[in-house]
């Protein structure tokens, strides 16, 4: 009886903390990263053109695992190009059944994202980032592949877990094997809003913001 009770009252906790507009497609507008001029280090005298952005992410139609890219609304592959260019999350219940979807607003794309934010990682690392019409010196040509940008929901007993996972691959032209940026974000939440999709989203950017200053040192 008393696990019954319990039984109950997990599922209620896990249906109030995940509804809301579980069922909808939600649409959020991420923040323009900001580059702090106390924290820049010393311009190192190098020029950066981010020659094309590319979206790489593979959406799947009914992923078993969460963190696999995929869509409502009559699957990912009915979905268009434009919607899969906005998609950064996927809703679920309390017992991690896929429902609606997390987008970036109107007019923002996974692809633009990325090249701010890692525009403005490498100006935070001293490096000078323009573009190729602009470039006064012999710059670094640089090619972005986008292989994973999402976030998820972990159900828990108590609260939610959402996590964030950022992986590119940064090419130079002319040079060896790219280089692999990655980064991981998670928080505890009591509900799965709005809010606590951009946030996390916004955390793992931070995470990779942090992980292209580290990676690109002496590198590019």
């Amino acid at each position: 009886m008393i696990a019954r009770k319990n039984a109950r009252l997990l599922a209620v906790c896990l249906c109030v903390s995940l509804a809301g507009c579980a069922t909808s497609r939600s649409e959020i507008k991420l923040q323009s990263p900001v580059v702090s001029a106390s924290s820049s280090v010393a311009g190192n005298g190098r020029v950066v053109v981010i020659k094309s952005v590319t979206d790489e992410r593979v959406f799947e139609q009914a992923p078993s695992d969460p963190s696999t890219p995929s869509l409502g609304f009559g699957g990912s592959d009915n979905a268009t190009a434009q919607v899969k260019s906005r998609a950064i999350g996927r809703k679920r219940n309390g017992f991690g059944k896929a429902l609606g979807d997390v987008l970036l607003d109107q007019g923002q794309t996974v692809q633009e994202i990325v090249r701010k934010n890692l525009a403005a990682a490498l100006e935070q690392s001293g490096y000078k980032v323009e573009s190729q019409a602009d470039a006064s010196v012999k710059p670094v040509m640089l090619d972005v592949r986008i292989k994973k940008f999402w976030s998820w929901l972990q159900p828990g007993f108590w609260a939610i877990t959402l996590h964030s996972e950022i992986a590119t691959e940064l090419q130079v032209e002319g040079g060896g094997a790219p280089l692999e940026i990655q980064a991981h974000a998670e928080d505890k939440r009591q509900m799965a809003t709005d809010g606590a999709w951009m946030a996390i989203t916004e955390q793992g950017l931070d995470h990779y913001r942090a992980a292209v200053a580290k990676g690109v040192a002496d590198k590019l």
